[in-house]
């Protein structure tokens, strides 16, 4: 492959337009935290990459970071978040050693944001076409990609009580996928509330889930 255009300092010509080698889906490698970022081969001074972490992570209470931080949840109560990188782009959040395909969702009652009551959660339900991240392809149907949804509550209206650290906090529904596909079929979204109250979906605690997952994903 041709190497970009360089400039009179060496530097690549951001004005040209890139081409590259085709390649397979990139594995990143676990980090530690204790990897330094660099500049012309010297560690940068104000310490490593965790640093970078605790700067975007420590908000759990923001929608996005609790996302993360719910299905690290799940993961790690199925026992595989041990030795792993989560996927972004992948058809469903989370494989069980089994094969069970797990999609976790999460929703709160409190924000981060100023609140004069608290939120009505709404959870996602969507009907998609899967992203096949080794190839880089859609899979041309629409469907429910997982055999099971979580959706973990963090199950607090005061406050004084917020802690997304306690698991005793969270509260877990766990959904078979035939019993939207049944229930709801074909509706992109749903209440708590009534996701709660559909027949076929358990609720339980952090310590009960990963028996309660491989219930639902029983035939």
């Amino acid at each position: 492959m041709t190497p970009p255009e360089t400039g009179s300092e060496g530097r690549a010509d951001l004005s040209v337009r890139r081409a590259i080698e085709p390649h397979g889906m990139i594995v990143p490698a676990r980090m530690t935290g204790d990897e330094p970022l660099t500049v012309g081969g010297e560690p940068l001074a104000g310490g490593p990459v965790i640093d970078f972490w605790r700067w975007s992570l420590s908000s759990l209470l923001d929608n996005t970071v609790r996302g993360l931080f719910a299905e690290y949840l799940v993961a790690r109560a199925l026992a595989v978040a041990s030795n792993a990188v989560r996927v972004e782009w992948d058809a469903v959040d989370i494989v069980t050693e089994s094969g069970l395909r797990v999609e976790v969702k999460s929703v709160s009652f409190l924000q981060s944001w100023a609140q004069t009551r608290a939120s009505t959660p709404t959870v996602s339900i969507p009907e998609t076409r899967a992203w096949d991240a080794h190839t880089g392809r859609y899979d041309p149907e629409s469907r429910r990609q997982a055999d099971v949804h979580v959706v973990c509550v963090l199950d607090v209206t005061d406050v004084a009580d917020l802690d997304p650290l306690n698991l005793d906090r969270w509260r877990f529904l766990v959904v078979p996928t035939h019993v939207l596909n049944t229930q709801v079929p074909g509706q992109k979204s749903i209440v708590l509330h009534r996701l709660a109250a559909l027949p076929g979906v358990t609720e339980c605690t952090y310590t009960e889930l990963r028996d309660t997952v491989d219930s639902a994903g029983t035939p």
